[in-house]
Formats: structure tokens, sequence, C-alpha cells
């Protein structure tokens, strides 16, 4: 245990002084070739869904998009204020806005910044997260225009869900595959492609599920189980800007309990796992969140501390403000099933739910021990986004057009408890022929 405390605590630290240097090494890059790249593609990011004969598809894929946050993003790595520090813009994320500190315009601001000059602009700065998707971002806008970057990040994305799909089918694990195509299916695939605020927590979840296609022996074998999940937290909090985060935590969670369902380990000890790994994201995610908030406060002392605590309790808030925290869930889990504004989502929901019932039925009377506490793991997990959205219900019921696909963890559960109960069946069959 206080090996395991240790290595926590050191890859915590590890992981904000890596962080703070590349960010730091980042800012030290120019800006001029990103700008013109920039802004050769500003039709296409925005101008286009002003004109009556633009492309229509470009129009569905900016109506999918978290534009706002998206131009934020870019915002913060073409700007370099004169008299700061690379360390300063790595703490304060720097940008120049035509808004007031309430309300930012970040696609005018864009548009002035590059065309006019950010003369008149008031400098604005965000210091409450890590801005880590900076450390690809502005290298990639170097080398490429906006459009380019759009179609490559598409591209790697569809690529990325392949190879998780046939890696999952080469281990003998299609279900599960299937399962990451049904849950993506569940989450609005374009929005998530095609915006850089939307793919983070996707990505994260599927690079962590095709690690452990890869290297799970490897995992288990040296008992990092409880690292790599802090390491995913660690890494959410970095590159995320409090979109779906629980997705990152809970989606690879199903996948690994069904890939350690068959492991000899007692109830007790898979158990002790399950819990110590939820425990090890959150404290990689909370853990780094707050680091950068210390880091801050300790080299600039301006109070980002103070401001970010303070943004916490705001978005923690019940839905209803201070009255009962339980008024505004019933709201907020409307807000969040109405994004599913198209009938194959229930179609598909209810086909799922049949095949689980089904799958279950064939099971419940002779039940293995190790199919029993898989069905509770996954269960609980599948409950996540309800805690989550009972947790952070002010944050989740205002932006639901985003937060919606934290419901990828309950879908992605139902299709692990149906590959729980089909391995459970395919192994029962075995043990009848050879006591045949």
């Amino acid at each position: 245990m206080r090996k395991k405390i240790t290595n926590i605590l050191l890859i915590l630290l590890c992981s904000v002084i890596s962080g703070l240097l590349l960010l730091t090494g980042i800012f030290c890059l120019p800006t001029d070739t990103a700008k013109s790249h920039v802004e050769e593609s500003l039709y296409n990011m925005i101008d286009v869904a002003k004109d009556e004969n633009g492309s229509v598809w470009r129009k569905k894929v900016i109506h999918e998009k978290d534009c706002f946050t998206d131009y934020l993003m870019v915002q913060n790595a073409l700007e370099k204020v004169e008299g700061r520090s690379a360390l300063e813009h790595a703490v304060y994320i720097y940008h120049y806005d035509l808004g007031n500190e309430q309300t930012w315009l970040t696609e005018e601001s864009l548009v002035e910044s590059l065309k006019q000059g950010t003369e008149g602009m008031f400098l604005r700065e965000y210091s409450r997260y890590w801005h880590g998707y900076l450390v690809w971002l502005k290298p990639l806008l170097m080398c490429m225009t906006w459009s380019h970057l759009e179609s490559f990040l598409m591209i790697f994305q569809v690529f990325l869900l392949l190879a998780v799909i046939i890696l999952s089918f080469y281990k003998k694990q299609y279900y599960l595959g299937i399962g990451v195509f049904v849950t993506l299916g569940f989450m609005k695939p374009l929005g998530v492609w095609a915006s850089l605020t939307l793919m983070t927590c996707w990505t994260i979840s599927l690079l962590a599920i095709l690690i452990l296609l890869l290297f799970r022996e490897r995992i288990i074998k040296k008992n990092w189980r409880e690292e790599f999940f802090l390491l995913i937290g660690i890494m959410t909090a970095y590159m995320d800007f409090l979109t779906y985060p629980i997705a990152t935590l809970g989606i690879p969670l199903c996948f690994y309990i069904v890939q350690s369902m068959d492991e000899e380990d007692g109830w007790w000890q898979k158990l002790k796992q399950y819990i110590g790994m939820i425990l090890c994201w959150g404290i990689g995610y909370v853990g780094m969140w707050a680091m950068k908030w210390l880091v801050a406060e300790l080299i600039f002392q301006t109070g980002t501390l103070k401001d970010a605590v303070w943004s916490v309790i705001f978005r923690a808030e019940p839905l209803d403000g201070y009255s009962s925290r339980f008024s505004g869930v019933a709201r907020t889990v409307d807000a969040v099933l109405r994004q599913y504004d198209y009938r194959y989502y229930w179609i598909v929901m209810g086909i799922v739910i049949v095949a689980l019932a089904f799958a279950v039925s064939c099971l419940i009377k002779k039940p293995s021990q190790k199919w029993l506490i898989s069905v509770v793991c996954l269960s609980v997990t599948a409950l996540f986004p309800f805690i989550w959205l009972v947790l952070t219900q002010n944050h989740t019921a205002i932006h639901c057009s985003y937060t919606f696909r934290i419901m990828g963890i309950t879908v992605m559960a139902l299709c692990s408890l149906i590959a729980c109960s089909v391995r459970e069946l395919q192994m029962q069959k075995s043990i009848k022929k050879v006591e045949k």
C-alpha cells in the first residue's frame, strides 16, 4: 500500500512538472505561420454558415460542433502578449476578446484579432484549466490550415476507432468492439469527430481501450491497474474543458471488467481492484486539476486558487440555486435525454435491453461467481452518469448539448453486460460438452 501511495504521488508530481514545462515550451514557439493558416480558413470556419450558397455539409458540421470553445482554443494557440513570459502564458492562457468578463465573443474576437489586430480589445485569462490541448494544437496549426487540420483530426478519429474494433475482433473480444461502436452512436459522432472540444474525452477513452487491448496482461502482471487509471484521470484534467470527463473513467472501466472476467481472483479482490481504479482516476483528475490552481497561486499569487474554487462551487450547485439538490435532478435528466432527438436511438436502446434481458434470463438460475461480480461492477458503472449529473447538475443542465455524452457510459455498460453474459453462456456450454 505504501508503495502504491508513493507511486501515485510521484506520478502526479511528475505530471504537473511535465505539463507545465510542455506548455511553457509551446508558448516559446512563433505564432505568425499559425495565424496565417487560420486566417486562410476563416470562410470554412465561420463565414460559410452565413452564406446562403455555402456548403450544406459545412453548415451541418458547424451546427454539430461546439464552435464557441473551438474558436477559444484557436485564440489561445495564437496569442503572444508582449511583455509576458512564456511561463505566464502557460499559467494564465491569455486571449484578446471584444466582450466583457462575463460574456466572451470568441467568434467575433478571433476574426477581429486576425484581420484588424488586437487594439481596443480586452486581455482575458483562462487559468482555471490546464489547456494541455495546446501541446498538439499549436504545432499542427503551424503546419497546416484549419481546414486541413479538421480533416486530419477526423481521419485520425476514424482510424483510431477502426484500430480498436479490428484489434478487438483479432483478440476475439468482438462483443466489446461492437459495444464501442454502439456507444459512439449514442454520442453523436459527427460532433465528436469535428470538434476540438468534444473529441478530447472520446479520444482519451479510445486510447485507453487500445492500451488495454495491447498491454492488459503486462499491466496486470506489473500490478499497474491503479496507476493506469490514475494516468487517464491526469490526462483528462490536462486536456479537457469539463465536457464529459467521467466518460474517460466509465468506458475503459467497462472494457477492463469484461476483459478480466475470467481471472481467478476472488470476488473481494476484484471488488477492491474496481474501487481502487475508480479512486485513482479521481485522484488523478481532481489532483491534476487542483495542482494547476496551486501552481498558479504559488508562482504569481494573483487569486487563481480562490477564483477556481468559487467556480467549482458554482458549477456544483443544485439546478435551483440553493434549494434541495434533488429538486433539479429530474429536469437535468430530462435535459440530457432530450438530446437523443431521433427515434433510432430508442430503437437501438430497446434492442440492447431486450438482448441483455434474454442473456441474463439464461444465466440467472446458475450464475457463476465471476459473472455475478462482473455484473455488479458493470451495473454500478452504468449509474456513473446519474451520479455525475446529481453532483454537477448546474453545469450538466446548462451545457446539456455536449454533457449528454456522459450517457455513453451507460450504453457501454449495457453492451458489456451482454458481452459478459454471452461469454458465460459459452463457458457453461463448453463445460457441459466436457462433462458429456
